[in-house]
């Protein structure tokens, strides 16, 4: 599963340009520990999406690359270090709360930052990262946008719904790491709550996307975020 998974991340990577690295690293506190994140494109125009990696961490070469070309299209990404925030990453309960509260504390930087406080804020989540940004949105974070790549909503936070930005779900129907049914009881949810909620199941993906799959979700994800956001 993990060779699989890192295949698929080199072939997405090689999807995009090559690009350079972030413009510059910034910190916060959040729950008494120091989180960092990156800061991609224009510091003083265009929206705003916070970026969530993966299980495999921050280092892996296709969240730098979409956020630079995210940073083309005139949004400033904020790459979120969320593992700063615990001791392990495991998918835990009580980590999925200081997760939360890390995305929660870094709006609130960017509502208190004067060059960014009327700035219109999205989430873009992949994997366990889309978990996070689901669990966000359920708190009602004051965010105009989430998008979100094969995640789900942990219980912890599906039991505690206050509320969902409109949300774009992106999931493969052959995904054995987070089964589809995951996307899909989210899609319920959305209707039950008459939440704003677009989706779209790849009928021959699994976890993570392969080409042309990938460049059609960068392109729905953009699409979303053009009319969430500007």
């Amino acid at each position: 599963m993990k060779l699989r998974l890192l295949a698929l991340i080199t072939i997405s990577f090689f999807s995009l340009p090559t690009l350079a690295q972030s413009q510059q690293v910034a910190h916060f506190t959040s729950g008494e520990r120091q989180v960092s994140y990156e800061i991609f494109g224009p510091a003083n125009t265009g929206p705003i999406v916070i970026m969530l990696h993966g299980v495999g961490g921050p280092d892996v070469p296709l969240y730098r690359g979409l956020a630079q070309y995210l940073a083309t299209k005139n949004y400033t990404v904020l790459f979120l270090h969320y593992f700063d925030a615990t001791d392990t990453h495991r998918a835990s309960d009580q980590n999925y709360v200081a997760w939360e509260k890390a995305v929660s504390d870094l709006v609130d930087e960017c509502r208190k930052n004067p060059a960014w406080a009327k700035r219109r804020i999205a989430l873009l989540g992949f994997s366990l990262g889309a978990s996070v940004a689901l669990a966000a949105g359920s708190q009602a974070l004051p965010v105009d946008a989430v998008a979100e790549w094969y995640g789900s909503l942990p219980d912890e936070f599906f039991y505690k719904l206050k509320g969902m930005p409109p949300l774009l779900i992106l999931h493969g129907q052959h995904d054995d790491n987070i089964p589809v049914a995951n996307a899909q009881q989210i899609l319920q949810l959305c209707g039950m709550k008459k939440f704003t909620c677009e989706s779209h199941i790849y009928p021959d993906q699994g976890h993570g996307f392969l080409p042309p799959a990938y460049d059609d979700a960068v392109k729905r994800t953009l699409d979303f975020f053009s009319r969430q956001l500007k």
